[in-house]
């Protein structure tokens, strides 16, 4: 988030699993980062200029994503599966989940409350 920002460089090799400060190679407005739990990122929001918060803690904490300075440009592996046994695959209560996530009730539900605005949605839901 920060380098799309153009607020640090990042080594291109890095793994976002382990991400760390020793990943910035260059820091020109020489931001400090303090790294905490992402539970206490919220509350400490009034404590700093700027956090990075992921979306799951911000909506638990009755914030908009809408109101983020910047969202995370998100590709379709930060999309939600739902997976059943494969004994399962073909059962009728697995067919009936993804026809209710594909029907146009699901979408209008979606579309038409605000709490989801700023949510990565699956392509068919656009």
């Amino acid at each position: 988030m920060l380098e799309s920002l153009g607020w640090v460089k990042i080594k291109p090799d890095s793994d976002p699993a382990t991400f760390s400060q020793r990943n910035i190679v260059d820091n020109p407005y020489k931001i400090v980062l303090k790294e905490m739990d992402n539970a206490q990122q919220v509350r400490a929001l009034p404590d700093v200029d700027y956090g990075l918060i992921q979306g799951n803690f911000a909506i638990s904490s009755g914030m908009s994503l809408t109101s983020a300075l910047k969202l995370e440009a998100a590709t379709s592996h930060f999309i939600n599966v739902v997976t059943v046994a494969g004994k399962n695959q073909k059962a009728q209560f697995a067919k009936d989940i993804i026809d209710g996530y594909h029907s146009a009730e699901f979408k209008k539900y979606i579309l038409s409350h605000p709490q989801y605005d700023g949510y990565l949605l699956p392509d068919y839901l656009k």
